[in-house]
């Protein structure tokens, strides 16, 4: 052990980590064991899974050479999955915290030239303490395997880490700058093709130097050998070669196969790893995306805080991507996405003072197309992913492009050729960027992250010294250490020129960012869907009640509990949370963290109400989609007759409340659907609306992730009846069906809610299926050729056919609250509470839609979806496009028993196209100033009056503003909705009229 003194102790009690105050004796947490440090012997376990076993570490550095003099640890690592299983945190004795250890990153440098100050006494003697998380390796081969591990206390066996190396070693600069020129002549020689001499003379001199170096004579022998090797580095690269922007990065997953409680760890490990490695190397550039991590480093280690805004400052350090999370792409509301970005940008305005111009998603698994305008709207110039490099059918054609969202707002996107966001900086990558790069002809640049990711760790001392060499090298391309923002300038300038010589020439992507792949996150997990919508709904109306309440009656609007509220369900719509893609025990606190923010939600609401009836008058003109569900207070001298109900012998149901007649057969299934406003029937001929189809789901690969194309050829109806009744409430009546299938159960009430025109289905259902799919299918005789699915502020059309790969490749696709298709001049759409993944496909004269309910995946969560679930959707024969979005408004409201009637505070009064409010809040800076969210919702044009009530006050001032709720930029290009004067003037309220484009959104900001 070279004179290493090794001792240990395993943190007891609920095996939660402690402080690293309590952990060195500097004080005490008296709810915590005291630290017993043992001797600890090398080769000996630690653990077990999940735990935190912290090693002192005590030796002499004995008198030595010139070279450098390091401590290198071995914690029991693989050679694979860095931050993918255990790591470790370095600490002076007292306190002082110094660097993260993880497979490429084990020494501590302890004396010489990049040693940290004072770890080292007098007598050259140290002490530190290295805080080792037992987190259990979760990936294998093949690479995802069944595992109990992925939740806290798992009884399976856990195989414990050893600690095999604890030793002092002197580090031979020469030696090591000689293995890493072999490298890169070696990797760049590998790349070369034959016939280039450039290959030939790399080998030729590689084969000379090995020819010099000795063994035994290491560094004279060393320096020789590089001797030979510098011609061949100093050798310049092309003046046509393709320019690399490699910027420093740790793709760090908030949660995956690790809780949040080790993500905030992971960061601090990460962050003063890259720290060290920007200390001892001034031409690095790294790069940190998520606001949240950002938060809690300044939380929980405000020196290392410090050290970072001091980086920051420098520009070397920076910040990009401006949202709170990296969030999945296709499943938050428009508002949560609003939120991500005011979240995240504000956050880094008000440390840094740093406006981020760049969406920085390289992760999520496809991309919804509102995400331009939102982008640009928030201040944002440009978009960068490398995720749709993974499509499984079809090679998306650009690297640099323009994409152009379903409102027409273009921003620059650049998915990086490398194809990775976690580059290493080899000749492999370099040459792998260059030739896959499909915009050679038109653009000369790129951007390569770097850095250890998905677990952390980041870029390490193999990577910056690469870097370098790689810089001006003949054969590979140009790469230069700089901002990510001065490589988008560049980016975009180059294809703007092409746009000024020929707009035809511009590579443009219009709508969404569709990813062939992991497909099955729409599904996973479905309790994180059906909180994060409730979550988002309770926001929306707890958000305007207050504001109402504020308003009407002077009642302080909660801003720091909505903002508390907010940044806890943002933090949850990270990609591997709201997707279904965690472990266990990551779902398990989320659904705890959801049922906590609704009871939180539901306070302030019942609040807001209880303030509000005091003295309420009027009502709610529905010119802003409800917040509680149709029909929930009726009018009695309005009700709608009771729902007839008819029973045949053979134990057919017919159902009529004079706008539909259900006919539901014995078998439980819909065998008609009749709109008697049209004369229409619904279903197809020999077909059965909500059939209920279990398939076999075992993806190829990507357990929780993906749903296979296969899949879908097989599916098994669900006919088993065990009960069946009819049930009615108040003038509503329905049919339940209850079905059995392997070990699980389902519960269908299929009710006619009378004078709603809509047929309601509530899905109970117990599941214990593993590895099955489980979908309603609900064919209807409309003969469209294309559905249209509900996406954040408007909707994505897509194909029901399958002529091309492209088309077939969305065989499952993602929907929020509605999808609906018509035929010539009929419409029908499904609104839904909770679901978002669905397919769609034509059949003879007539669509199947299919809704997707549940998985059964087995990784990363055995037991995933295990339980009991809740769905509602609902059949709206006939109606129309705007029918259909206030339908989906009022479907998914959360109930508020107890509100009295109040005049809305706006309204819109529509003169053309169709548009609604979807948010209404009091501004985040304070003044009271009320703010509106106002969109277009069918892909047309839209004019409305803005019509404030008198509660709002006399002749109120309103202007348009971004999303940050600032006055618009007056030379941004974005079309502006309020009529008449430059962007951002003031205009009394009662004049304002809104001229909306296909999908847009204004905000509105109205001084009170």
């Amino acid at each position: 052990m070279s004179g290493v003194e090794v001792e240990a102790w395993t943190v007891g009690d609920d095996g939660e980590p402690v402080s690293s105050r309590h952990a060195l004796g500097l004080g005490r947490d008296p709810c915590r064991s005291r630290p017993d440090y043992r001797p600890f012997a090398l080769g000996d376990a630690w653990g077990p899974a999940w735990a935190t076993t912290w090693f002192r570490l005590r030796g002499t550095v004995a008198p030595h050479g010139p070279g450098p003099v390091d401590l290198v640890i071995d914690l029991g690592w693989f050679d694979h999955s860095v931050g993918g299983h255990c790591e470790g945190l370095v600490f002076t004795e007292d306190g002082a915290l110094v660097k993260g250890l993880h497979p490429r990153q084990h020494e501590i440098r302890l004396w010489g030239e990049g040693a940290v100050h004072g770890l080292l006494d007098d007598r050259g003697g140290f002490v530190l303490y290295v805080e080792a998380a037992a987190n259990p390796l979760l990936l294998g081969v093949p690479p995802f395997v069944v595992t109990e591990h992925g939740e806290k206390g798992a009884r399976a066996p856990f195989e414990q880490f050893r600690l095999r190396r604890a030793e002092i070693a002197a580090f031979a600069p020469e030696v090591y700058a000689l293995d890493l020129d072999l490298e890169v002549l070696g990797g760049l020689a590998a790349e070369l093709d034959e016939a280039e001499p450039r290959h030939w003379r790399l080998l030729r001199g590689i084969e000379e130097a090995l020819d010099v170096y000795d063994e035994s004579d290491a560094a004279p022998s060393a320096r020789r050998a590089r001797a030979v090797l510098a011609p061949l580095l100093a050798s310049p690269a092309h003046a046509s070669a393709h320019h690399i922007t490699a910027v420093g990065h740790a793709h760090l997953d908030t949660a995956w196969l690790w809780p949040l409680r080790e993500t905030r760890r992971k960061v601090i490990r990460t962050v003063s790893n890259t720290l060290a490695l920007l200390d001892d190397h001034p031409d690095l550039v790294y790069t940190m995306s998520a606001a949240q991590h950002f938060d809690w480093l300044e939380t929980q280690q405000p020196d290392l805080f410090a050290r970072v805004r001091h980086y920051v400052e420098e520009g070397r350090l920076v910040p990009v991507g401006g949202m709170w999370v990296e969030p999945d792409g296709v499943i938050p509301t428009g508002e949560s996405m609003v939120r991500q970005l005011t979240f995240g940008k504000r956050y880094f305005l008000s440390r840094f003072g740093i406006e981020t111009r760049e969406v920085w998603l390289p992760d999520s698994f496809g991309y919804s197309g509102a995400l331009p305008q939102l982008a640009r709207r928030a201040g944002a110039r440009w978009f960068l992913t490398q995720k749709i490099s993974w499509n499984d059918t079809t090679a998306f054609p650009h690297h640099s492009f323009w994409w152009e969202g379903i409102d027409g707002t273009r921003v620059f996107t650049h998915f990086p050729p490398a194809e990775t966001y976690a580059a290493e900086v080899t000749a492999r990558e370099l040459s792998h960027a260059v030739r896959t790069f499909r915009d050679k002809a038109i653009a000369s640049h790129s951007l390569m992250p770097y850095g250890y990711g998905d677990g952390g760790g980041g870029p390490t001392r193999d990577m910056a010294q690469r870097l370098r060499r790689f810089s001006d090298l003949e054969g590979a391309p140009r790469v230069i250490s700089r901002p990510p923002a001065q490589f988008f300038q560049d980016a975009e300038a180059e294809l703007r020129d092409i746009g000024t010589v020929s707009p035809t020439l511009e590579p443009v992507h219009r709508g969404e960012l569709y990813l062939e792949l992991h497909r099955g996150t729409l599904t996973s997990q479905t309790a994180m869907k059906r909180h994060n919508r409730r979550c988002e709904s309770l926001l929306r109306a707890a958000e305007y009640l207050s504001a109402a309440a504020y308003v009407l009656r002077g009642t302080p609007y909660p801003q720091e509990c909505l903002d508390e509220l907010w940044r806890a369900v943002l933090l949850h719509q990270f990609h591997d949370i709201l997707p279904g893609t965690s472990i266990s025990w990551v779902h398990r606190e989320a659904r705890d963290t959801y049922a906590s923010l609704e009871l939180c939600l539901q306070e302030l609401i019942r609040q807001a109400a209880t303030q509000l009836d005091e003295g309420g008058n009027g009502a709610d003109d529905g010119t802003m989609p409800p917040f509680a569900p149709a029909r929930r207070c009726p009018d009695p001298a309005h009700e709608p007759p009771a729902v007839l109900v008819k029973e045949a012998e053979d134990g057919t149901t017919t159902l009529d409340d004079g706008l539909l007649r259900v006919v539901i057969g014995p078998d439980g299934h819909v065998t008609s659907l009749w709109d008697l406003r049209a004369e229409r029937e619904v279903v197809p001929p020999t077909r059965r609306l909500n059939e209920l189809q279990l398939f076999r789901d075992e993806p190829v690969r990507w357990d929780a992730w993906d749903v296979d194309r296969h899949v879908l050829r097989h599916p098994q109806v669900i006919d088993d009846v065990t009960g069946r009744r009819v049930v009615r409430k108040g003038a509503d009546a329905g049919v339940e069906v209850i079905r059995r299938f392997g070990t699980s159960t389902v519960t269908l009430t299929m009710w006619l809610r009378a004078g709603t025109g809509q047929l309601e289905t509530v899905c109970a259902v117990d599941w214990r299926e593993r590895e099955r799919l489980l979908k309603v299918a609900l064919p209807v005789r409309v003969m469209a050729r294309t559905a249209r699915f509900e996406t954040q502020y408007g909707y994505i059309e897509r194909p029901l056919s399958t002529n091309t790969a492209s088309e077939e490749a969305m065989f499952e696709a993602a929907m929020h609250r509605y999808v609906q298709v018509t035929d010539g001049d009929y419409s029908l759409g499904v609104v839904n509470e909770s679901m978002y993944g669905a397919d769609a496909r034509n059949e003879h004269d007539s669509s199947v839609l299919r809704l997707s309910l549940l998985r059964g995946a087995r990784f990363p969560d055995p037991d995933a979806d295990a339980g009991h679930h809740t769905f509602r959707w609902a059949v709206l024969p006939g109606a129309r496009g705007p029918e259909v979005v206030e339908a989906a408004y009022r479907f998914n409201a959360p109930e508020t028993d107890g509100l009295p009637a109040l005049p809305p505070l706006l309204s819109l009064h529509l003169t053309a196209g169709h548009a609604l409010i979807d948010w209404i809040k009091i501004a985040d800076d304070g003044t009271g100033d009320l703010v509106v969210r106002v969109y277009e919702t069918q892909g047309g044009r839209a004019s409305a009056l803005l019509q404030p009530s008198a509660a709002v006050g006399n002749t109120p001032l309103v202007w348009e503003t971004d999303l940050l709720e600032r006055d618009l930029d007056v030379d941004d290009d974005l079309p502006v909705a309020l009529r008449g004067g430059p962007p951002g003037s003031r205009r009394p309220a009662d004049q304002a009229r809104l001229d909306l484009g296909p999908f847009q959104v204004a905000t509105l900001r109205i001084a009170l």
